[in-house]
């Protein structure tokens, strides 16, 4: 029995990409303060000064600008920012954008074929209803829950 995590948990690449989009959130806002144009940051930077992987991060990077949440410039002063403000980047786009569509149990994904009692289950229409409360839950939290 693994004692460190509970069965329903983020995963680290979904805790270091709030992070990530918290940074950028922030590090606008601070910008916007001090009348400034929004800065950008590197991920090297954002890797370095919480004691982050710097390839991991970028990978989850890549992800998010595939998802179109962030935006890169390259340049001298390059680096990511956010497409939009944070109060619309939804907790669910971002877990979708790294790990996928929301799914308290894998037959409830779309194509899923892996469990034999499939079309008589007696619990999935429940296991649904939960799953759907809790993409609807991750719907009403945006990234500005996390930032300053």
């Amino acid at each position: 029995m693994n004692k460190t995590r509970g069965a329903l948990h983020l995963t680290q690449q979904v805790d270091y990409g709030i992070l990530l989009l918290a940074t950028l959130a922030n590090t606008g806002k601070d910008s916007l303060k001090a009348k400034k144009e929004p800065t950008n940051t590197s991920i090297k930077q954002i890797a370095e000064e919480n004691n982050l992987s710097f390839l991991f991060l970028q990978k989850i990077a890549q992800k998010l600008l595939k998802a179109k949440l962030i935006k890169s410039e390259r340049g001298k002063f390059g680096g990511y920012k956010l497409t939009k403000k944070p109060e619309k980047i939804t907790l669910k786009e971002i877990i979708e954008a790294l790990e996928g569509k929301i799914s308290v149990v894998p037959c409830l994904m779309a194509n899923a074929s892996c469990c034999k009692k499939n079309k008589k289950c007696a619990i999935k229409n429940q296991l649904s209803i939960i799953n759907k409360e809790m993409e609807n839950f991750f719907l009403s939290k945006t990234l500005a829950t996390f930032t300053k």
